[in-house]
């Protein structure tokens, strides 16, 4: 054998035996990568394998609270700063196309250490401090036009451009509502837990509270730079304390929100009004930013007292660059418990200042100032007094 008879073998052996393992190696499959999806705005992306339409979404604040005054948490022992506080929230929204309507499902999940401000604050919100345990804010399913779970009250119309807001209805319940919009106009239904508003739900039959879901009607126009809703609500939670009947009761109110553009570019001014007839929680009396929650006292006191009351707030929202806005704020509530409560009657306001500046995109550095005065008058005393409360916040928002 010559030397190139062995070099050609030597060659041949050693690309059989590279075939041979080539053969061998596993091949790799196509990768499914994320792709971006567009029918339901932007930070969608679709979830590989499915046509379901995915975003994620959320927060981390940082805040404190100081203040002095004379009720709840800002008496004379609890005028000191230091109520810090973290809140996180995780946002998740699925989203798809259906021959009956977009198909959607939402959750807002959030969490909160102690040492809130005591003002304001109901019972699930002091156990989920205490506790640091998360909780559900909002959440829902929506097919087309109809919506079921846990979000914002159909009649609720907003508290303004200040981030603590002024008094009025301000209420996450369990409900499912029916909508239908057409060339601006949206008509609305609801049936709604009046749990969630403090009612104790059904007591006794004797007493004509058989824990009855509220209804909520609203109508909604929004073209150009007005934007109005008119909402009416039939309740079953009140509750008259000297004969302890049951008490049917009503609300009516609506919001105004006017677009300044041609002021300043993002300037907004909003107002509005409702009355209630034993429906307390409807007019801001009692509820999430509420009389009682200024004074402290238990939510359910107020929620379920037969009595007339209503509230008014203005509020504008001016834009001083595209990273610097402020709000001013006012706004006024009368409950008159002439039927009930021997007489209670209360009148309260507030005004309150808000700045937010964002240096970059997604934080913002907000400070929030507001003044309350709240004045009760009894067949026995007239007790009288107020409060001012300053919040300062980062929020990180995605």
């Amino acid at each position: 054998m010559n030397f190139k008879s062995l070099l050609l073998g030597s060659a041949a052996a050693i690309i059989l035996a590279g075939g041979a393992q080539a053969a061998d190696l596993t091949v790799a499959e196509p990768v499914d990568y994320v792709k971006v999806c567009d029918a339901f705005g932007a930070g969608f992306f679709y979830s590989p394998g499915t046509d379901t339409c995915i975003k994620v979404g959320g927060y981390v604040e940082f805040g404190t609270s100081f203040g002095g005054g004379d009720f709840g948490g800002l008496d004379s022992a609890n005028n000191n700063w230091g109520n810090f506080y973290t809140e996180v929230s995780i946002q998740l929204t699925a989203s798809s196309v259906t021959e009956y309507g977009n198909l959607t499902g939402f959750i807002d999940m959030r969490a909160k250490t102690g040492n809130e401000a005591g003002q304001g604050e109901d019972l699930a919100q002091y156990i989920n401090t205490s506790t640091n345990s998360a909780y559900v804010d909002s959440a829902y399913l929506e097919l087309g036009p109809l919506k079921a779970g846990y979000f914002t009250s159909l009649f609720d119309f907003g508290r303004g451009y200040d981030d603590t807001g002024m008094f009025g209805s301000d209420s996450t319940t369990d409900h499912i509502q029916l909508t239908y919009a057409v060339n601006g106009f949206g008509l609305a239904l609801s049936i709604e837990d009046q749990r969630d508003r403090g009612s104790f739900g059904y007591i006794d039959e004797d007493l004509g509270n058989n824990n009855v879901p509220d209804i909520v009607a609203a109508v909604t126009y929004s073209s150009g730079i007005f934007s109005a809703k008119v909402a009416g609500a039939y309740t079953n939670s009140a509750v008259d304390f000297d004969t302890l009947e049951g008490k049917d009761g009503w609300a009516i109110g609506g919001g105004l929100e006017i677009a300044l553009d041609n002021v300043s570019a993002g300037d907004r001014f909003f107002v509005s009004a409702a009355y209630g007839d034993n429906a307390n929680s409807f007019t801001g009396i009692s509820g999430g930013t509420s009389v009682v929650g200024a004074l402290g006292l238990p939510d359910n006191l107020l929620s379920i007292a037969s009595g007339s009351s209503w509230s008014a707030l203005a509020s504008y929202k001016h834009v001083w660059t595209p990273q610097l806005w402020s709000s001013l704020s006012g706004g006024y509530a009368n409950f008159d418990g002439s039927d009930s409560l021997n007489g209670l009657t209360v009148d309260a306001w507030r005004v309150g200042f808000n700045t937010a500046y964002t240096p970059v995109k997604g934080l913002d550095l907000v400070a929030d100032v507001f003044y309350t005065d709240v004045s009760l008058d009894t067949p026995v005393a007239e007790v009288s007094g107020d409060s001012w409360t300053a919040n300062l916040f980062l929020k990180r928002s995605w």
